[in-house]
């Protein structure tokens, strides 16, 4: 990734640099013919100023060589060539300097503008010979107020040239110094961004491999990467304890069918080799069948939680009285063998309490709750029933002994087996989460109210559905 950008970024800055170094060279190039045709006017014009005081060819051609002399001790040396021009057209050569092109007739000629510099107006012209560009300007010489002559300029390009070349490389010097300073800071950013993410992949590699305890970077300044480096460590966290919990689990289930298993087979062999008769074979087909009601539940749950997994929600709504529900499934608890020496108590609204729901799935989540009560060792299980806006509320209350706080957070957790403790049969662990999925298949919610030494309560929220009262029976 360092590569694929930095490459990028460096061709990108490159091209760009590029192009505006050829248009800042055109436009010094453009700048520097303006500077040296403004300098050949205004030399002229102090010419053709000498050339009207002077009065004659003569007298001006000897000042010209003055100021030759002067320039020659200042090192201040022109290749040009200066020419007066009369009304007819007629050219005289003021001063020729030494140099290429100065041979070249097209310089001798009449300017074509020579009309317009008579008309008064000053005049520039770019000439080509052989490879040469020479640069002429135009300039009319007044007498009393009249233009009697005009006085011509011209000297070679080169020099705008040469200094033309020497921007460029300036300006290519200038270019690479940024594109290679470019280039260093951007690989320096880089390698400091890519440095945690390099090291969450190689911490995805170990995630990978089986180990759920990778070294994550830490000192990170970046707000972006910090959230990525916390998220990651977040989502390794929970895959161990996933994995922790099907180590469990698978641990659990084979234990939770073993049992029952084994316990059926041996007693429907005893009952066949008539080891056991009379009473004592009728208490071993009891057992039995016990048995295998608890294997029955528990494959029933499995079913029910992978049909939530593939995004299937296996309840059947119907107009249900919650009520008459709620108050059938406690006679059913409290009359069972298994809630011996528990008390139920209800509290529940004097009318019907009408929603849209599964019947038999309802009275699961309520089953569920019950039996977590009573194998936390309550001995009153009371349950509360009461209007909450638009919602129905059930508060499901025991006095057993709580959830352990280690395991508070994860008593919804699929195949948790923590709560209620070590000891005692533990099932799947999925109770409570196929009861919290159920609720809100049904709009509501299931939630642990509270917990502590007092007790627990589970608070099941349901959608109250608007009806008359008295408008459907049971």
């Amino acid at each position: 990734m360092l590569t694929y950008w930095t490459r990028r970024y460096v061709l990108v800055l490159l091209c760009s640099l590029l192009i505006l170094a050829v248009i800042s060279g055109l436009w010094l190039q453009a700048n520097a013919y303006e500077h040296m045709y403004n300098l050949l006017e205004l030399r002229a014009e102090q010419l053709a100023d000498a050339y009207s005081r002077s009065g004659n060819n003569n007298s001006f051609t000897e000042s010209m060589r003055h100021e030759e002399t002067e320039r020659s001790r200042f090192a201040l040396r022109f290749s040009d060539l200066v020419q007066v021009a009369d009304l007819h057209g007629n050219v005289l050569t003021v001063k020729k300097d030494k140099g290429p092109g100065l041979d070249s007739s097209a310089l001798y000629d009449l300017s074509p503008l020579h009309r317009e510099v008579l008309a008064g107006k000053k005049v520039r012209e770019k000439i080509k010979i052989d490879s040469q560009t020479w640069l002429r300007v135009g300039v009319p010489v007044i007498e009393g107020g009249t233009v009697v002559k005009a006085l011509y300029i011209s000297m070679p390009a080169r020099n705008i040239l040469l200094e033309t070349r020497r921007l460029y490389l300036a300006l290519a010097m200038l270019t690479g110094i940024i594109t290679l300073a470019g280039w260093l800071v951007l690989y320096h950013l880089s390698r400091r961004l890519t440095r945690p993410l390099r090291e969450i992949a190689a911490a995805a590699q170990s995630i990978a491999g089986g180990r759920y305890d990778p070294v994550l970077p830490d000192n990170v300044k970046e707000k972006e990467l910090q959230q990525l480096v916390n998220s990651f460590g977040n989502m390794a966290r929970q895959l161990k304890q996933l994995e922790r919990l099907r180590t469990e689990l698978l641990a659990g289930v084979s234990h939770e069918l073993r049992t029952p298993i084994t316990s059926v087979r041996g007693m429907i062999q005893a009952v066949q080799d008539k080891v056991v008769t009379g009473k004592e074979a009728e208490e071993f087909l009891r057992i039995t069948h016990y048995e295998s009601i608890r294997l029955q539940q528990m494959v029933e749950e499995l079913l029910d939680f992978s049909s939530f997994e593939a995004g299937a929600t296996p309840i059947k709504k119907r107009d249900v009285d919650l009520k008459s529900l709620m108050e059938e499934v406690v006679r059913q608890m409290g009359s069972s063998p298994e809630s011996h020496g528990v008390r139920f108590e209800i509290e529940a609204p004097g009318e019907q309490v009408w929603v849209s729901g599964d019947p038999g799935r309802l009275r699961q989540v309520l089953i569920n709750l019950f039996s977590n009560s009573r194998k936390a060792g309550a001995m009153v299980i009371k349950t509360t029933m009461f209007m909450d806006s638009k919602r129905v509320v059930i508060d499901v209350s025991d006095n057993g002994k709580g959830v352990d706080p280690k395991d508070r957070q994860f008593i919804f957790e699929r195949f948790y087996r923590g709560f209620p403790g070590k000891a005692g049969k533990h099932g799947l662990g999925l109770g409570l989460t196929i009861s919290r999925l159920l609720a809100r298949a049904h709009g509501g919610d299931l939630i642990m109210q509270s917990t502590g030494e007092e007790g627990t309560v589970f608070r099941l929220y349901l959608i109250q559905e608007e009806r008359l009262k008295g408008d459907k029976g049971e």
